[in-house]
Formats: structure tokens, C-alpha cells, sequence
């Protein structure tokens, strides 16, 4: 979905978004919600209850419908699909949620801010989730590290994940049970 872009991505950036079907990464994990209100809204979304330093698996897929993203929280599945929906920005379509971003490749690695969220296709005014996106990078040890943030303006996060990745030598999840 980067096109050429993706190229100037650190290596183990490029290999994570190639969507080969036999790489799955594997790292920890620490998640962070926000008010009583938020926590049911993550549980719609179907993310994770918070949890800190835990395992995490993740792969990504591509077919022509996008990139299926898969997510193992410790025992707690979420998957999504990515897809482009115009020539700057991409949907991650979670549970009745499509996060609009506009992603972009930075010296270090890839930047996601939030351009728009739409609720049952309805969308919902861009500058309440001002400050929401997520980031990648490749730290000194070549671990991938991720940081994902929602927040709601004057209201404050809804969630936030954040964690490392490495190549497993394994399967796929789905290969894993």
C-alpha cells in the first residue's frame, strides 16, 4: 500500500509489510485503556483488555481485498483488514470501526497519524481523534517497535498499545491454532 515508498523503509520494516504468508513475528506487548466508556468501545473494536509486558504473534497477509492483519494478545485474537480507500490514505477496518490513516515512510520508519474514524460507515468529526496514530521503527538491535494511540480530544486515550517484534522461525498463526 506504500508502493515504492516501502522500499525506503528499514529491512525488517520492508520484510514485515511484504505479506509473505509464512513470516509471523513474535515479541511482548503492553496495552492501556482508558475510561469505563472507552473500555466497552475497545471491546466493540474487539481489542484486548490491558495488559503489560505480555507475548504477542503477529502476521500480515495480502490478497486483493488488502492486508489481513493478525494479532495474538496473549491469547487474545484480533484480526483486520487494511485497505486503500484513496491515493494518501488507508482503512483498518476493526469490529463496526474503519480508522482512516494517512501513512507515511519518515527517515526512521513509517508514521500512521489518523485522518478520520467512521462508526457503521458513519464518520465522525476528524479533530476529535487529533493526536490518534500509530509508528513504527526498527531499534539498535533490529526488533521492530510499534506504538498505536487513540485518543478522543478533551476526553483523553482510548487506547494505546505499544511493544517489539522479531521474525519467528514458525508458522503462520493460523497454522498455530
Amino acid at each position: 500500500m506504500l508502493g515504492n515508498r516501502a522500499r525506503e523503509l528499514p529491512g525488517p520494516l520492508v520484510a514485515f509489510h511484504s505479506g509473505d504468508r509464512n513470516a509471523v513475528y513474535v515479541g511482548a506487548v503492553t496495552v492501556k485503556q482508558g475510561n469505563a466508556l472507552f473500555r466497552i468501545l475497545c471491546r466493540m473494536g474487539g481489542f484486548p483488555a490491558p495488559m503489560a509486558n505480555r507475548p504477542m504473534r503477529m502476521s500480515i497477509t495480502s490478497d486483493a481485498k488488502g492486508e489481513q492483519w493478525h494479532r495474538d494478545f496473549d491469547g487474545h485474537t484480533l484480526s483486520s483488514t487494511v485497505r486503500q480507500v484513496s491515493p494518501t490514505d488507508v482503512a483498518e477496518r476493526f469490529g463496526p470501526f474503519d480508522v482512516h490513516m494517512r501513512p507515511s515512510v519518515t527517515e526512521d520508519g513509517l508514521e500512521m497519524p489518523v485522518s478520520g474514524i467512521h462508526l457503521l460507515g458513519i464518520p465522525m468529526p476528524a479533530f476529535l481523534f487529533r493526536g490518534s496514530g500509530g509508528r513504527e521503527t526498527v531499534d539498535k538491535t533490529g526488533q521492530i517497535t510499534f506504538y498505536v494511540s487513540s485518543r478522543v480530544w478533551w476526553l483523553g486515550c482510548v487506547i494505546d498499545y505499544s511493544g517489539t517484534l522479531v521474525p519467528s522461525s514458525t508458522s503462520t498463526l493460523s497454522q498455530q491454532g
